[in-house]
């Protein structure tokens, strides 16, 4: 089985994990990947944890961060894509 994206974005899939706390809210992260010329390169807890009340708004807090991320990594990458 194969676990689909939440997006790609700029040539990276991101993956985003939520689960629910304690209190009732929602904490969400992602992780990145990307085919790489060595082959699959993967960057866990990429973004996040992000806490919301519900599932949708911490998943999306955790994309929105994941975006910024892969943006500023693009402009000045520092040892490598991930």
């Amino acid at each position: 089985m194969s676990r689909q994206p939440a997006e790609s974005f700029k040539g990276y899939d991101i993956f985003t994990i939520a689960i629910p706390t304690k209190d009732g809210t929602w904490s969400a992260m992602t992780e990145i990947q990307k085919m790489g010329a060595e082959g699959l390169e993967i960057s866990q807890s990429f973004s996040g944890p992000f806490e919301a009340a519900t599932e949708a708004e911490a998943k999306n807090a955790a994309l929105r961060e994941a975006e910024k991320k892969i943006v500023d990594m693009i402009a000045s990458p520092v040892g490598g894509d991930l």
